[in-house]
C-alpha cells in the first residue's frame, strides 16, 4: 500500500477518566474544520505504531508492529462524537474490532504514534435493486485506509499510561489526490496521466458499469507502443499482450515498464547484448495494462461478478474495441494474448477460459486458486473451518523458505482478522475480501455472501457452493463435452506456471487444476509448469522479460492464418463463452438472494411441527413458539437455538397456558454480522 502524505490531527487532550476498569482506554473522535456531510456513513480506523514511526509506513500484517482498531459509524453529523472503547473484542457489526490485540484495553504501557481516519462510504443503488454503502476509489488504487476524500489526521505522540484514559482526537482535513510519487494531481476515476511518445493513457466511461452502479464508472488502460510505431501506418499492425495485474499506475504495464532497463531498450528498439546473446530487435507488440479499481479492491478481477458488476463485458466489449479502433492492433483472437501474475495470473487464465472466442492464449504465472479444492492452503470443499485443519493446527496463508525450511509468516486467521479491522461485510479492500466479492454471490444484505465466519473461520458449505462457477477447473471439466466444447476449444492454449515454494501456497490450486484437466485431456492438453523451489514473482516460467516476450511472439506467429499451426475459426466461436452477465446476475444478484429466503412454516403432522425457513448461510437462528400472540417466558415462549433446515416440534406440555391456548405460531430471529436482525413469523395453527 502506498503512503500518502496526510493532514492534521489535533490532539485535544489525553485525560484520565473515572472507570470501573482501572486500565480502560477509550478513543474519542470528532470532526474539526472539515465537513462530514449530511449524515456520513463509514469506517473509523485508529492506528498506533511504535514510537518514532509513521503509522502508514508499514501496514502489512506480516511485518507491521502497529495496532489497528476499526468501527463502523452511521449517519455521522458535524457535531457528533465517536467513541471507541470496549473490554472485549466486539464481534458485532457496530463494535470495535482490534488486531492483533483483542481490545484497546490490551495496549501495553509505552510511547506510541497515533493516527485516525474515517473512510467515507457512498450509498449506491445497483440496477438489480441492492443498496450498498462502499468507498468508491479515486484513482488511488483503492487503499484499505487513507483513500482520497477520507478524513485523516496528523501523526502525534501518545503515551499509554496503564491507567484509565481517554484519547480525544479531532479530524480537520481530508486526504488529497496524490500520484504515486507524492505529487498532487487532478482528477479521479482511474487517474489522469500524461502521454509520452510510446506510452499512451486511455480512459472511457463504461455504460455497462455505470448502468449497474447507478453512477458514472470509468475504465482505463496504459498502452505501451512498440519502437517505430506510426499511428498513420494502418497497414502495419501488431499483436497485443493484455497484461493483467493489480491496479496499474500511470507508467505502463507495471510488470514491464517500471524497470528502467526495460524502458530504455523498449524506447530504443534494441535489446542490449547479454551473456551469449547478441543485441537484437525488441519484439514488435503492443503491451496494454488495465486500470479498473473498484469499491472492493484495486482491480475487478476482470470478469463478470454479481457483487462488482459486468467488468468482464465492460473491459472486453467496451474498452478493448475502443483500443482496437484507436491503435493499429491485429483484431483477431490469435493476436490477443492474456498474461499476468498472481491476481493477474487468475485473471488472464479466466479471460481465456471464459472468452476463447476473443483471446488466443494465456500465459499465466502463479495464479490465484484455479481450483477451490485448494483455496491457497484451505481444502475449501472438504473443510469445516477455514482457519484450522482437522488436527487443530493453523492453516497457513503466507510463507517463506529459509535454507530450504518453510517459515509461516501468517495464517488464514491472522489475515482475515487483520482485514476485518479495515471493514466488515468484505469491505476491507484487501485480498480475502475481494475473493469473497468476485467468487461469491450477493447476500441478502447486498454485500458478498461470505464463505465462512470472518471471526471463527466456520465454513458455510451452502455459500461455498456458489463459488463453483468461478472455479476454473470445475468450469472446464463440467463443460468438456458440453455445447461449450472446452476440451476441444482450449487445447494447447492454456499456459500456467508456478513454483513449489510459492509464497501464498498457490501451487496447490495449480496442482489440483493440472490433475483435473489432465485426467480428461492428457499431459499435452495444457502447458502447466510447476517449478521446483521457485517462489512467487517474476515472468512466466521464471524467464527473462525479453525471452518471455519472444516466446509469446512465436506463439502468435505460429497460430496466425499463415503460421505453422493456425488457430482454426471453429475454436473461437461465441458458443464457447462462459461467465455471461445474464447468468451471473441471475444466479447471484439481489433477486436470487431474495429467492433464497422464506418464512417459517408449521403444520399438523401427528402434532404441530415446523421448519425454520430459508436464510442466508451463517445466520444464527433463535426460535420460539408463540401462543395466542404472547411472547413472554411466563407464557411458555422459551427461546431455543435452531439451524437452517431444522424441523422443530411443538410440545404443549411445556406451555403454562396450554389449556387456554387457541393458536400457535413459530417465530424465528436471525442474526449475523453485517445484517439487520430480523424476526420471521410462520402461519398460525389452532390447537
Amino acid at each position: 500500500m502506498s503512503r500518502v502524505s496526510l493532514v492534521t490531527l489535533f490532539l485535544l487532550s489525553i485525560l484520565p477518566i473515572i472507570s470501573a476498569n482501572p486500565h480502560a482506554i477509550s478513543v474519542q473522535l470528532s470532526a474539526g474544520a472539515v465537513s462530514v456531510g449530511n449524515g456520513t456513513t463509514g469506517r473509523v480506523m485508529f492506528i498506533l505504531s511504535p514510537n518514532g514511526t509513521d503509522p502508514l509506513d508499514d501496514t502489512d500484517d506480516t511485518t507491521t508492529q502497529d495496532f489497528f482498531f476499526g468501527m463502523n459509524v452511521n449517519n455521522l453529523h458535524h457535531n457528533d462524537t465517536i467513541k471507541l472503547s470496549g473490554r472485549t473484542r466486539d464481534h458485532t457489526d457496530t463494535g470495535v474490532f482490534g488486531w492483533p490485540l483483542e481490545t484497546l484495553n490490551d495496549i501495553p504501557v509505552g510511547n506510541y504514534r497515533a493516527q485516525a481516519f474515517l473512510k467515507r462510504y457512498d450509498t449506491a443503488t445497483r440496477s438489480d435493486g441492492s443498496v450498498v454503502r462502499l468507498k468508491f476509489p479515486c484513482g488511488d488504487g483503492s487503499p484499505p485506509v487513507s483513500g482520497v476524500g477520507d478524513l485523516a489526521s496528523d501523526i502525534i505522540d501518545v503515551h499509554i499510561s496503564g491507567k484509565a484514559q481517554t484519547i480525544k482526537l479531532l479530524w480537520n482535513n481530508t486526504v488529497p489526490f496524490l500520484d504515486f510519487s507524492g505529487h498532487e494531481v487532478g482528477g479521479c476515476a482511474q487517474g489522469n496521466y500524461e502521454d509520452t511518445q510510446y506510452l499512451k493513457h486511455i480512459k472511457i466511461r463504461s455504460k455497462k458499469l455505470s448502468d449497474f452502479w447507478g453512477r458514472d464508472m470509468f475504465l482505463g488502460a496504459n498502452v505501451l507502443l512498440p519502437h517505430g510505431y506510426n499511428a498513420h501506418d494502418n497497414a502495419t499492425r501488431y499483436p497485443v499482450i493484455y497484461s493483467q495485474n493489480h491496479w496499474a499506475e500511470g507508467d505502463g504495464p507495471d510488470s514491464y515498464s517500471t524497470k528502467a532497463s526495460f524502458k530504455e531498450a523498449w524506447d530504443s528498439g534494441v535489446i542490449p547484448a547479454s551473456g551469449n546473446k547478441t543485441s537484437r530487435e525488441t519484439p514488435k507488440m503492443i503491451l496494454i495494462a488495465f486500470r479498473h479499481e473498484t469499491p472492493y479492491y484495486d482491480d475487478s478481477y476482470a470478469v463478470n461478478t454479481a457483487n462488482l458488476g459486468p467488468y468482464g463485458d465492460a473491459i472486453n466489449e467496451e474498452l478493448i474495441p475502443y483500443l482496437e479502433a484507436r491503435f493499429n492492433t491485429i483484431p483477431k483472437p490469435y493476436a490477443r494474448i492474456q498474461d499476468g501474475g498472481s491476481t493477474g495470473g487468475w485473471e488472464s487464465a479466466a479471460n481465456l477460459i471464459f472468452r476463447p472466442d476473443l483471446f488466443g492464449a494465456c500465459f499465466s504465472s502463479y495464479p490465484d486458486s484455479l481450483d477451490f479444492h485448494k483455496h491457497q492452503a484451505i481444502p475449501l470443499y472438504n473443510s469445516t473451518n477455514a482457519y484450522k485443519y482437522p488436527n487443530g493446527s493453523d492453516i497457513p496463508s503466507i510463507r517463506e523458505f529459509v535454507n530450504g525450511t518453510q517459515q509461516v509468516l501468517a495464517s488464514t486467521a491472522t489475515e482475515n482478522h487483520w482485514e476485518l479491522t479495515f471493514g466488515t461485510s468484505s469491505r476491507s479492500s484487501l485480498q480475502w475480501d475481494i475473493w469473497n466479492a468476485v467468487f461469491g454471490v450477493q447476500g441478502l444484505n447486498g454485500y458478498p455472501l461470505e464463505p465462512w465466519n470472518k471471526v471463527t473461520g466456520e465454513i458455510y458449505p451452502e455459500a461455498v457452493k456458489y463459488w463453483e462457477s468461478m472455479d476454473l477447473a470445475h468450469h472446464i471439466v463440467t463443460n468438456w463435452n458440453s455445447s461449450l466444447r472446452l476440451g476441444e476449444v482450449l487445447r494447447d492454449r492454456v499456459h500456467i506456471s508456478v513454483g513449489t515454494w510459492d509464497d501464498y501456497f498457490l501451487n496447490e490450486g495449480v496442482a489440483e487444476f493440472k490433475s483435473r484437466v489432465e485426467t480428461l485431456g492428457g499431459q499435452d492438453w495444457a502447458t502447466i509448469s510447476i517449478l521446483p523451489e521457485k517462489t512467487h514473482g517474476g515472468f512466466y516460467r521464471g524467464m527473462e522479460a525479453w525471452d518471455y516476450l519472444e516466446l509469446v511472439k512465436r506463439w502468435v506467429d505460429d497460430h496466425a492464418p499463415d503460421g505453422a499451426t493456425p488457430l482454426h475459426a471453429n475454436l473461437t466461436l461465441g458458443t464457447s463463452r462462459g461467465n455471461t452477465w445474464n447468468e451471473v446476475i441471475g444466479r447471484g444478484g439481489h433477486e436470487a438472494a431474495l429467492a433464497r429466503q422464506s418464512d417459517p412454516v408449521i403444520k399438523v403432522t401427528g402434532g404441530i411441527v415446523g421448519t425454520v425457513g430459508g436464510w442466508d448461510p451463517g445466520m444464527k437462528l433463535v426460535a420460539r413458539w408463540v401462543i395466542n400472540n404472547k411472547t413472554s417466558e411466563k407464557h411458555g415462549c422459551t427461546s431455543f437455538n435452531v439451524t437452517q433446515g431444522d424441523v422443530v416440534r411443538y410440545s404443549p406440555g411445556n406451555a403454562k397456558t396450554d389449556k387456554k391456548a387457541e393458536q400457535v405460531q413459530l417465530w424465528v430471529t436471525g442474526r449475523k454480522m453485517g445484517y439487520v436482525e430480523e424476526t420471521r413469523k410462520s402461519n398460525r395453527l389452532s390447537i
